[in-house]
């Protein structure tokens, strides 16, 4: 057999689930703290590549809704006395609520004009993390409070570990199922061409607006799980340097993949922890990654495994027209021919 067809056995996903369960009995408090944050950016970096890798837009306030979510995290257990189990679905909740909103401009703009009013979002954000001190406690920063349920201190790594993996598990089966759906083959369908999707009966104005929604929640749930794992946050933390990680997992991991959101969020991870005693290589490293993938991997570390037959294809971005063709699919040619009919037969009513 194969690596393809093992890592494509529907066998695989549950013997990898198990097996990561056992982490905790072979790593030290270190890798275990390490891992947590892993499966915390997993969850973000799938958020990102909805919106930007499948719906296609160049939206960059992932890290703005990452802040978002953890703030809540922290200021409702810490500040109001909310429980975790609470505050962390709430956190996803708000987040997929202001992801909608947030993503209204994105009906009447795009491409650069579109990344540059979220831009100005994630930075109005960080500029109320900072200085809405009465709430936020800006530069001092906010504590989160780990539950203790069922007689289960939640203080330990260990403990932690299996709250964020479980989560983790839980939204990567439904990215999946929501990908492969045919409403992950509106957001593809937006991405290669608005106007085909139009005609070819996609309401694109909504399923913009619902990959906004999904990907802010993600970012939402992520940013939780990430101060869930660290037990305190600041706002720095959520600046310019997470949007260009956010921005650097999604292309060394493989734009539109969602595989390519797993790869990257583990090596880039991993690499800050690495250089943490060198602030400057870090962004260094996140430069020069970025600059070497785009150049001589566009596609990523998930395009490259799959070239190489070990990864499987994945349908939403190979033969994804092939896919859905056979539901009546037409052309760009046609879809311009059929625009083109139709304002002629407006201008002549």
């Amino acid at each position: 057999m194969t690596i393809e067809r093992i890592f494509a056995s529907r066998l695989t996903a549950p013997v990898v689930f198990v097996a990561l369960c056992f982490i905790p009995t072979i790593a030290d408090p270190y890798i275990q703290y390490l891992v947590n944050l892993v499966l915390a950016y997993i969850v973000v970096a799938i958020g990102q590549m909805i919106v930007l890798g499948f719906a296609g837009q160049f939206a960059f306030a992932n890290a703005a809704f990452m802040g978002i979510g953890a703030y809540t995290v922290a200021l409702l257990t810490s500040r109001v006395g909310v429980s975790f189990w609470i505050a962390l679905p709430v956190a996803g909740a708000l987040c997929a609520l202001l992801g909608g909103i947030v993503g209204l401009p994105a009906l009447r703009i795009s491409r650069v004009y579109l990344s540059i009013v979220t831009l100005a979002f994630g930075e109005m954000v960080t500029w109320v993390f900072l200085y809405w001190k009465s709430v936020t406690r800006g530069t001092n920063g906010a504590k989160v409070i780990r539950p203790d349920t069922f007689g289960i201190d939640f203080r330990s790594d260990t403990a932690i570990f299996y709250v964020v993996l479980i989560v983790t598990a839980l939204l990567t089966i439904a990215a999946r199922q929501l990908l492969a759906s045919r409403y992950g083959r509106a957001f593809v369908s937006i991405r290669e061409n608005e106007l085909v999707a139009r005609c070819n009966g996609i309401n694109v104005p909504l399923y913009k607006t619902l990959a906004f929604t999904i990907s802010a929640f993600y970012a939402g749930i992520g940013g939780g799980l990430f101060a869930f794992a660290l037990g305190f946050i600041v706002p720095y933390g959520f600046g310019m340097l997470q949007l260009v990680l956010h921005f650097a997992i999604v292309m060394v991991g493989g734009l539109g993949y969602l595989s390519g959101a797993i790869l990257g969020a583990i090596v880039l991870t991993v690499l800050p922890e690495v250089l943490r005693g060198v602030q400057a290589a870090q962004e260094i490293t996140y430069g020069a990654l970025l600059m070497l993938f785009i150049v001589f991997m566009p596609r990523g570390l998930a395009g490259m495994l799959i070239d190489r037959r070990i990864l499987p294809p994945e349908v939403l971005v190979q033969g994804w027209r092939q896919e859905i063709g056979h539901g009546g699919v037409i052309t760009e040619h046609e879809a311009k021919a059929r625009a083109v009919a139709a304002n002629e037969e407006a201008r002549a009513r």
